[in-house]
């Protein structure tokens, strides 16, 4: 069986799923077609050679004229909180798309690490052992979760950020770029830390912390 995967979002985010899907494609041995991806307008230019289908209106009608099989959320995450991400996620899942898990051949990720259907594992992640990922989750460029991490659905942990031991990250995180988060920490429901913060206690559901340590 061929899997057909549709991208839904076009900007710069979309560009490193669609190039990560690229490389597992040629690495990977999965019989995989990046189809092309979904937009707010569906006259966004092709990107890295892949064509605008339609808007994300169009799922529904896409299914069927393109072949689609699988589709991957492909809008990064501004702020903790948001919901686009999963809304896009259901949108995706009551069309009749399945869920696609996007690993980036050159990340390293432990055995007995677990990764929930939907989510994206970029270039240079390390996951450790007995992680939990949720669901429509992104571990960006070089980011590392250290053993026995929890990590929601539709979280987003930005580039170089470095999760320590234990950490709990509840859904609809976002985890700044280079931000490092102490061992045995839990992060709350929604909660943004900001880029390059150091969290060294809890982070209560739907607050922004920032600085070192992060308050």
């Amino acid at each position: 069986m061929t899997v057909r995967v549709v991208c839904i979002g076009g900007g710069g985010h979309a560009a490193v799923v669609i190039d990560s899907l690229q490389e597992m494609a040629r690495n990977s041995g999965v019989n995989l077609e990046v189809a092309g991806f979904t937009d707010a307008t569906d006259k966004a230019l092709p990107i890295l050679g892949v064509p605008c289908l339609g808007t994300d209106a169009d799922l529904r009608s896409l299914i069927s004229r393109e072949r689609l099989t699988h589709f991957i959320v492909a809008v990064g995450s501004i702020k903790g909180g948001g919901n686009l991400r999963a809304q896009l996620f259901s949108l995706a899942e009551a069309a009749g798309l399945v869920p696609f898990t996007v690993i980036h051949p050159s990340s390293i990720i432990a055995g007995s690490a677990r990764i929930a259907c939907g989510s994206v594992v970029m270039a240079g992640a390390v996951i450790q052992p007995r992680v939990q990922v949720g669901q429509n989750v992104i571990v960006n460029t070089r980011a590392s979760l250290d053993h026995d991490c929890c990590i929601g659905h539709h979280a987003h942990v930005a580039p170089g950020a470095i999760v320590l031991g234990g950490v709990v990250i509840d859904d609809s995180c976002h985890i700044g770029a280079g931000a490092i988060i102490l061992q045995n920490v839990r992060i709350g429901r929604g909660a943004t830390i900001a880029a390059g913060g150091t969290v060294v206690r809890d982070v209560a559901d739907g607050a922004v912390v920032k600085g070192t340590p992060a308050r």
